[in-house]
């Protein structure tokens, strides 16, 4: 089983559990009082994942947004006792939502093991052009009941030793619709451009290729 599985089951079903049990054993007095500059941390890197600006490579960030929900249980089980009226509504929208969250956790356990495949990188390809770094990774999603594999390709800009890298395209291709030869390891990706306009082009070795624009 992949390291993202065991994240989903520990974000879902253990990180509950552990903040509940901290919540009501330890004070975690400066976690509350700082429960703002926290939160905003959490939504600065949220902000800059959904634009494309994310942690080199694919599991920092996973683990953030799994610490970020570990947090999140924490604070709210922390929030027992309050009085202010938004505060307690906060906390019980908050537990209403874990416990959902718990649930589906334990009814989905097993499809856990699917879902994960989406998220875990079979190939990596990295290349240059123009003095740019990028890299592509692949995500293949299929099983054995399924006509189709279909494979998912995130490319993104590179920054040398710079921990940080910039999504500039996702493309989807379904193995049986498709004249590439897709899952080769021989693949060639590269990125051109054309009047102005940068483009991907995929490039597999039977000599087809997919050319699309860059936004």
């Amino acid at each position: 089983m992949e390291l993202t599985y065991y994240l989903f089951l520990l974000s879902f079903l253990g990180f509950p559990i552990l903040a509940l049990v901290i919540a009501n054993n330890t004070k975690v007095d400066r976690l509350v009082k700082y429960k703002k500059l926290i939160i905003a941390l959490f939504v600065i890197h949220n902000l800059l994942f959904w634009v494309g600006i994310s942690l080199k490579g694919d599991y920092i960030d996973y683990f953030i947004f799994s610490i970020e929900y570990f947090v999140f249980c924490l604070i709210a089980f922390l929030l027992k006792g309050q009085t202010n009226l938004w505060t307690r509504l906060f906390r019980i929208v908050s537990l209403i939502g874990v416990s959902l969250l718990f649930v589906v956790g334990l009814v989905g356990i097993l499809l856990f093991i699917i879902i994960s495949m989406d998220y875990e990188t079979d190939k990596i390809f990295r290349f240059t052009s123009k003095d740019k770094t990028y890299e592509t990774r692949r995500y293949a999603f299929g099983f054995a009941t399924t006509t189709d594999t279909r494979y998912t390709f995130e490319t993104y800009r590179t920054f040398g030793i710079l921990p940080i890298e910039y999504k500039i395209d996702k493309t989807d291709f379904f193995d049986t619709k498709t004249n590439l030869r897709i899952s080769e390891p021989q693949l060639k990706i590269e990125i051109l451009s054309k009047n102005n306009k940068e483009q991907i082009h995929f490039i597999s070795t039977n000599g087809n290729e997919f050319i699309k624009p860059l936004k």
